[in-house]
């Protein structure tokens, strides 16, 4: 079921600094191509275009942070020095070990510590960038936490918490075939080295802003 890659460049999906290769797209189809081919797949109405297809998403959507600049963070300057949560962020990403997706919910906090907060959206937009990309959610939890810090950090002042909890689907579709949360956590500065701050953390992570 060979076929002709055609070079493929989304208006949206660039590569840091640049216009996109249209041959790491090809190798993309390509390799699409051999996985149906090996699985014995035949080219039939419904697959025909599955290579361009499958290449397309994870192109622009599965792995768009491997694709895509980096996303534009907005701060603005304030004298706020309190906890700041966003809750419920959707985190979708793919096992890096299996390519299978994982995906759940993030909670991300910081404490200013420059004189800066940052546009509520830029939190989900950290997120999504750094999830979307072959991934452990182990290391993504400490990504998301330094990206964040290095926009509201100063030295030792301020801090962050993040906490990822998801389902992996490597674990359910495949081996011990058992749905299980993963809960992983990253902790910088204050949130990190003050137990009060890191129990305020907590109390709203887990639902409770009384």
């Amino acid at each position: 079921m060979a076929r002709s890659a055609v070079a493929y460049q989304s208006p949206n999906a660039q590569t840091h600094g640049g216009p996109v290769n249209g041959n790491r797209f090809d190798k993309l189809v390509q390799g699409f191509e051999l996985i149906l081919e090996g699985l014995g797949v035949e080219a039939g109405p419904h697959t025909v275009d599955t290579p361009k297809r499958a290449a397309k998403a994870w192109w622009d959507e599965l792995c768009s942070g491997l694709t895509q600049d980096k996303p534009k963070i907005t701060a603005f300057p304030s004298n706020v020095n309190s906890m700041v949560v966003s809750r419920g962020i959707p985190i979708r990403s793919i096992c890096a070990h299996h390519l299978l997706p994982f995906a759940g919910t993030a909670t991300i906090a910081y404490i200013p510590g420059n004189g800066k907060i940052l546009g509520l959206s830029k939190l989900s937009r950290l997120a999504e960038y750094w999830s979307r990309r072959p991934q452990v959610q182990e290391e993504l939890t400490e990504q998301i936490a330094d990206a964040v810090a290095s926009y509201v950090m100063s030295g030792k002042k301020g801090g962050v918490g993040v906490i990822i909890q998801a389902r992996h689907m490597c674990m359910e579709m495949r081996g011990v075939l058992h749905p299980s949360d993963m809960v992983t956590s990253a902790l910088r500065g204050l949130i990190k080295n003050r137990p009060e701050v890191r129990a305020e953390f907590l109390k709203f992570a887990n639902g409770d802003a009384k």
